[in-house]
């Protein structure tokens, strides 16, 4: 067992019960994305890292994280005098703008894997880049977009071999075309590519609203279920925003291509658990 919050977590009647019904998990991959800016925010970032021990050392499920960094990434253009353009939530990426997303992305991972690490115990986490072991193979998506990367192969090896050891691996979605140019790569595309690419059990995205809901100021119109025919049919609806929209495609590729299900959440306090193992959930879950 893990000490520390790991430890206080597993007194607690709720996280008790989810353990028991996490027991079916054991083994399985889940592949969680979650942003970076989570980092400023101390309780939610402690509540995420006490979810994933919890789920990793405690029930025995292979946790693998995905990260981005847009906001910070922004800031640090806007301080530089560079102009962030989005296109379809896209970020457009040339070289000057590859370069702070690759530093921005790197300093976050450091960050991510420094904050699990320290809780100690059996808590081990490992940063490695969507370059390392060749893990994302990748070519440029559109011209219009500069560096931006579509990924063409996932090899899971890596990824598999640090599961195996007891660590967990942190992510940050940079691919490579084999040639040594590399691309940015859409943290929600490189979670769903990866989640797929390691027969993931569950794809679990953590956004700054409660899942998808069809009045972004009510939060009782989240939709908690989607069939993968209705997630399709709400893409071109328009309380679709361009930063939900490929969250939304990414959890229909993963579920289209062999994964169980895809849940897209809100930063709550131990939101991964409540969404897996209680009947209710707090997102929404997209599903065959």
């Amino acid at each position: 067992m893990v000490m520390g919050e790991s430890e206080k977590g597993i007194n607690d009647p709720e996280i008790k019960k989810a353990l028991e019904y996490a027991e079916r998990f054991r083994d399985k991959v889940f592949v969680i994305k979650f942003s970076g800016e989570v980092l400023a925010d101390g309780s939610i970032m402690d509540s995420i890292i006490s979810d994933l021990i919890t789920l990793k050392y405690d029930a025995g499920i292979k946790m693998v994280v995905v990260h981005g960094a847009s906001k910070r990434i922004s800031s640090v253009m806007d301080k530089l005098g560079l102009k962030a353009k989005f296109v379809g939530g896209l970020r457009v990426t040339d070289e000057a703008t590859l370069d702070i997303v690759q530093a921005v992305l790197s300093d976050t991972n450091q960050r991510i894997v420094w904050s699990i690490n320290k809780r100690g115990g059996k808590a081990k986490a490992v940063g490695i880049s969507g370059v390392s072991g060749n893990l994302f193979t990748a070519r440029k998506l559109h011209p219009d977009l500069g560096f931006v990367g579509c990924i063409e192969k996932v090899d899971g090896e890596l990824a598999r071999l640090f599961t195996q050891n007891g660590y967990i691996p942190v992510i940050y979605p940079i691919g490579s075309d084999g040639q040594g140019t590399l691309f940015n790569i859409n943290a929600d595309h490189g979670a769903s590519e990866l989640a797929c690419g390691l027969k993931a059990e569950k794809l679990i995205l953590l956004t700054n609203v409660n899942g998808v809901l069809r009045n972004r100021d009510d939060e009782s119109s989240l939709i908690p279920t989607l069939t993968l025919s209705e997630a399709k049919g709400i893409l071109e609806e328009s309380f679709i925003t361009a930063g939900m929209k490929p969250k939304i495609e990414s959890c229909i590729a993963a579920v289209e291509r062999g994964v169980k299900s895809a849940h897209i959440i809100g930063l709550k306090r131990h939101a991964i658990l409540q969404e897996i193992f209680t009947e209710e959930g707090v997102g929404t879950m997209i599903t065959r």
